[in-house]
C-alpha cells in the first residue's frame, strides 16, 4: 500500500471547495466555528456528534461526568453538510477511504428517534462528500427501512456495532435501553440489509457481568454478528455511587481499580483477563474478536470493499493486535521521503533537516531545536501517523527521539 500526504491534502481542498460552493457564508462561518473543526481524533477515530446527551441512563456510563445530559437527547446543531465542511476544516481530518476513521455514538445514542434523521443526514453527507470509515454504535432497533437507508450509503464503509453487555440485568443497569433481544434481531435486520454488523461488547463489568460473558458473544453470533469488539470499564466516583445504589456488589471493581477515582476522573478498572476470556469465546463461536473499535472498522472495510487497509489507529504495532483477517503487520505501507518533508512542513511548519524510514517508524530530524520546540512538533505531526500508518519519531539535533505517540 502506498501512502502520500499530497494526495490526502489534494482531495481535501478539492472537496472544501465544491461543498463550500454549496453552502450560504452563514453556513461557512456556523461549521468553521464548530468543535468538529478542531477536534482531535481520538484512538477509535474522531468522534461525531449527531446529538447530545443520553436518555438511556445506564448505570455504567459516564456521559453525565463529561458534562452532558442524563437523561435527555437533543439533535447536534450542524446540518449535514456542515458537519461535512466542519470536518474539512478541522487539520486533524482527511478524507477519502484511507483518511480519518470517524465514530458515531460517544456521548449520544446516534439512532435514537430524536436524532435518527440528524444521524442519517451526516452520515449521508460523509459518504457523499468525504468517503471515510465510518462506525456507528447504538443500542436501539434498527428497523428495516433504517437499515435500507444506511446500506445505500455507497460512498463509506459503515461498521455497525450494537451494544450488548447483559442479557439478564438489562433492566437493572440499563433502565431506559431497549431490551437486548430488540438489539439482536437489530442484527439480524442488519446482516439482511447487507450490512456487517458487530457486537460491542463494552464494558466488561468484574462481579457484574462478566459470568454473562459465553451466553452473549453466543446469542451475537447467533444472531449474525461478523465480530466482537471488547472492551473494559472506565468509572468515576459518582458510577461507583450509582452502581452501589442499585445494590451491586462492586468490591471485584474497587479490588481492580488502578487508582482511586476523584471527583469526574475515569480511572480504568483492570479487566484484561477478562477481555482474554471474552476474546477465547468469540474465537470458540467463529466471531472475528477485536481489543479495539478501530480494527473493527479496519476489518469492515475489508468486508464490504474487498480491500486490505491497516488499521488507522496502529492497533498492529501494539498489542491490542488480534491478528484479523486485514493481517496488517504483514502489510507494507510505503512512503515518499520527499512526501514526507512536505507534510512535516505542512503539519508543524518546521523544515526538517533529515527523514528517514525504518519499518513501522518514520524519524524527523529538525534543525537545531531544542527540546521544548521537538516536543511541540511531535504533537503537531501526531496527525500523520493514521495517514501514514506509522509512528512519527522527532528528534533534535544531537538530542534523543521524541515520540509523537
Amino acid at each position: 500500500m502506498r501512502v502520500s500526504f499530497r494526495e490526502l491534502e489534494r482531495a481535501k481542498v478539492l472537496a472544501r471547495s465544491r461543498l463550500e460552493s454549496s453552502l450560504s457564508h452563514e453556513s461557512v462561518l456556523r461549521a468553521r466555528s464548530d468543535f468538529h473543526a478542531r477536534r482531535s481524533p481520538r484512538p477509535c477515530g474522531l468522534t461525531v456528534h449527531p446529538g447530545l446527551g443520553c436518555s438511556a441512563q445506564c448505570a455504567y456510563c459516564y456521559v453525565e461526568d463529561m458534562g452532558f445530559d442524563f437523561g435527555a437527547i437533543r439533535p447536534y446543531a450542524l446540518t449535514g453538510s456542515e458537519l461535512a465542511y466542519a470536518l474539512l476544516s478541522n487539520p486533524h481530518f482527511f478524507p477519502t477511504l484511507s483518511g480519518t476513521y470517524l465514530a458515531f455514538g460517544s456521548v449520544t445514542e446516534p439512532l435514537h428517534p430524536v436524532v435518527l434523521d440528524r444521524t442519517m443526514s451526516y452520515l449521508s453527507s460523509v459518504s457523499g462528500w468525504l468517503g471515510n470509515p465510518c462506525q456507528l454504535s447504538t443500542k436501539f432497533p434498527v428497523s428495516e427501512r433504517v437499515a435500507a437507508r444506511i446500506a445505500s450509503l455507497r460512498g463509506s464503509p459503515i461498521n455497525p456495532l450494537v451494544t450488548i453487555v447483559t442479557l439478564e440485568r438489562s433492566r437493572l443497569l440499563e433502565p431506559r435501553a431497549p431490551d437486548p433481544a430488540l438489539r439482536l434481531e437489530s442484527i439480524r435486520v442488519m446482516r439482511r440489509a447487507g450490512l456487517k454488523p458487530m457486537l460491542f461488547l463494552r464494558p466488561i463489568i468484574p462481579g457484574v457481568n462478566d459470568d454473562e460473558l459465553d451466553d452473549i458473544v453466543s446469542a451475537a453470533k447467533e444472531a449474525g454478528a461478523y465480530g466482537v469488539v471488547v472492551g473494559g470499564l472506565r468509572v468515576t466516583r459518582r458510577i461507583l455511587e450509582r452502581l452501589e445504589r442499585l445494590g451491586l456488589d462492586t468490591r471485584e471493581i474497587r479490588r481492580r481499580l488502578t487508582s482511586k477515582p476523584v471527583g469526574a476522573a475515569q480511572v480504568p478498572v483492570a479487566t484484561e483477563d477478562l477481555k482474554r476470556e471474552a476474546i477465547e469465546e468469540a474465537k470458540r463461536r467463529g466471531l472475528v474478536p477485536f481489543r479495539s473499535a478501530c480494527c473493527a472498522n479496519t476489518y469492515n472495510v475489508l468486508l464490504q470493499r474487498g480491500v486490505r487497509v491497516p488499521c488507522a489507529g496502529l492497533c498492529f504495532l501494539t498489542d491490542l493486535c488480534t491478528s484479523c483477517p486485514v493481517n496488517c503487520r504483514g502489510m507494507e505501507v510505503e512512503v515518499d521521503e520527499e512526501d514526507l518533508r512536505y507534510a512535516v512542513k505542512r503539519l508543524s511548519g518546521e523544515a526538517p533537516e533529515e527523514v528517514g524510514v525504518a519499518g513501522p517508524v518514520v524519524y524527523v530530524r529538525l534543525k537545531a531545536a531544542s527540546r521544548s520546540r521537538a516536543r511541540r512538533v511531535a504533537r503537531e505531526l501526531r496527525a500523520l501517523e493514521p495517514l501514514i500508518r506509522k509512528r512519527v519519531a522527532v528528534l533534535a539535533r544531537g538530542g534523543p527521539c521524541l515520540s509523537s505517540g
